[in-house]
């Protein structure tokens, strides 16, 4: 007889990961940092790279302390975690009961989706109108006794769009009168530059998550982190694995925490990229959204369209988004930034392969 699954996990819908070689092919399609690191950092990296490292079990101390610095934080305040996706599941663990409310931007991050079903809380979604608008009272009216949490992306994902700080704090204080959650998503933080960190202390029921996967280049080491008060963070410890984060992603963290330089070219290297489109893409006769995050949405008229130049650009070794369900995302591709020259070779292929789809 076969073995019966959680039938709210079993109605669960995943994507199973592509299974070729990307190695050959520049991966703008997942949000990573493309220009990589140099030469030089490779081989410091190399360096840290120990037999004691690889055969003990993990030392969190040094990083912990560090972000601490880093952020201006106490240590109780910060909670590692094997990537943002990891922190966020926490949160869910340690809050969110069967029947909870939790309200989501919509379109957004994947994952939150997820976990709204695998937690079996009850799903309230605050869609994006036109020119991707949501006003911070749309969300306000959403939140009632029954809201568990509320979670905003910051910039978010597909979109790019950003709430202001007075924004956020308006949706913050109502949430708190109801004791719900906020949860801001600050996975693309460094490319906006306003964060709610500094919020901690004004609010008991503000969590901020952050990953090292985006801005500082370190998707596959799998570590990001939540910070709060000492209390949230108290209670999300209960639901910690035994070991949060592997000895690489601690190592690989404290360096890149130590060299902010790395961090400051390879922001310098996305603004250059996005430049060059802003100036290419109107040349092409197509239209790219304002974004604060290393990727942009470019609209190409039809979700048909859109699905011509995803495959046609995938023949020639390059990976975009396309395609989207959601009604406010048809007729868009989604694009990671990358370098000039990255940028430049985009450029070449998006207009041949448009050529292509008009001849």
């Amino acid at each position: 007889m076969p073995i019966k699954q959680k039938k709210h996990i079993a109605d669960l819908h995943r994507v199973a990961n592509a299974s070729f070689n990307r190695s050959s092919y520049l991966s703008l399609d997942r949000n990573e940092n493309v220009i990589g690191f140099s030469g030089e950092v490779l081989q410091d990296l190399c360096s840290l790279i120990t037999p004691d490292l690889v055969s003990s079990y993990p030392d969190v101390k040094p990083l912990y302390a560090k972000l601490a610095e880093t952020l201006a934080l106490d240590l109780g305040q910060i909670y590692l975690s094997s990537g943002s996706d990891a922190a966020i599941k926490s949160v869910f663990e340690a809050y969110v009961e069967p029947g909870d409310e939790v309200i989501l931007i919509s379109p957004t991050y994947a994952m939150y989706y997820v976990y709204v079903q695998m937690f079996q809380a009850r799903l309230e979604e605050c869609v994006y109108g036109k020119g991707f608008i949501i006003s911070p009272e749309k969300i306000i009216n959403k939140i009632t006794s029954a809201t568990r949490l509320v979670c905003i992306p910051n910039p978010n994902s597909p979109t790019g769009t950003v709430f202001s700080q007075q924004d956020l704090n308006k949706i913050i204080e109502a949430a708190r009168k109801y004791g719900a959650l906020v949860l801001i998503d600050e996975a693309y933080q460094q490319f906006y530059g306003q964060t709610m960190l500094d919020f901690l202390s004004d609010y008991d029921n503000l969590v901020v998550s952050r990953t090292f996967s985006k801005a500082l280049g370190l998707a596959s080491a799998r570590l990001g982190y939540l910070a709060s008060s000492k209390q949230i963070i108290s209670d999300l410890f209960k639901v910690r694995p035994m070991y949060e984060v592997n000895s690489f992603a601690v190592s690989f963290g404290c360096y890149l925490l130590y060299h902010p330089e790395i961090l400051d070219d390879y922001l310098g290297q996305i603004s250059a990229g996005k430049h060059y489109l802003e100036k290419k893409i109107p040349e092409l006769g197509l239209h790219m959204e304002e974004s604060h995050a290393n990727f942009v949405l470019i609209n190409v008229s039809s979700r048909k369209r859109a699905e011509e130049i995803v495959k046609l650009l995938f023949r020639e070794k390059i990976m975009i988004k396309g395609g989207f369900k959601e009604l406010c995302l048809e007729p868009y591709i989604r694009v990671g930034l990358g370098s000039v020259e990255q940028m430049k070779v985009f450029i070449e292929k998006l207009s041949m392969v448009l050529k292509e789809i008009s001849s």
